[in-house]
């Protein structure tokens, strides 16, 4: 991220309460200060499932703050979804509960890293922070920014995950 002026941290899926956006948003202020960057904060909008005051929260905790921007992202094609992964800086995705995480996967695909909660078990160890914790979730975020081998790591413990799944499948079907 050397010289970037606006660091792009989403938290993308469905707006609900069990998704925190409330510590990914605190986490994301602290990373873009600590950065000294704009901050773009992007949530995915057009489907809320009961979250709609923890985002009425998150617009207030952000608004009239220079240096940031809340971008609402409407639901998009496969594709297109991807390719807006592709230009962000860091993911946040400190679910409290999961049961796989797709966008922290299309994170990997596109060599983007994720902050995550314990939730997410196939990610990384060093991609995970304590669900109710912004500053531990800021440290975490920090470094994946800052290390070249986050990439690689997520993209390993995807294969890993895919490949014991792929097994417990087999066995389950009798191969």
């Amino acid at each position: 991220m050397t010289g970037v002026q606006t660091c792009a941290l989403p938290i993308f899926g469905a707006t609900r309460v069990l998704k925190n956006l409330m510590t990914a948003a605190g986490a994301a202020l602290e990373i873009a200060n600590a950065k000294r960057t704009d901050l773009e904060f992007w949530i995915s909008s057009g489907r809320n499932e009961g979250a709609g005051s923890v985002v009425d929260a998150v617009k207030q905790m952000l608004s009239g703050l220079p240096h940031v921007r809340l971008i609402e992202n409407g639901w998009q094609t496969w594709p297109q979804f991807r390719r807006t992964v592709r230009h962000m800086h860091l993911l946040m995705q400190p679910s409290y509960t999961e049961s796989f995480n797709v966008v922290t996967a299309d994170g990997v695909a596109e060599g983007v890293p994720s902050v995550v909660s314990d939730a997410i078990d196939w990610a990384p160890d060093s991609w995970k922070s304590p669900v109710d914790d912004a500053h531990a979730m800021a440290r975490v975020g920090l470094k994946l920014l800052s290390s070249r081998w986050a990439p690689r790591q997520g993209l390993n413990a995807l294969k890993a995950h895919n490949k014991r799944a792929l097994a417990a499948w087999g066995d389950f079907v009798g191969n």
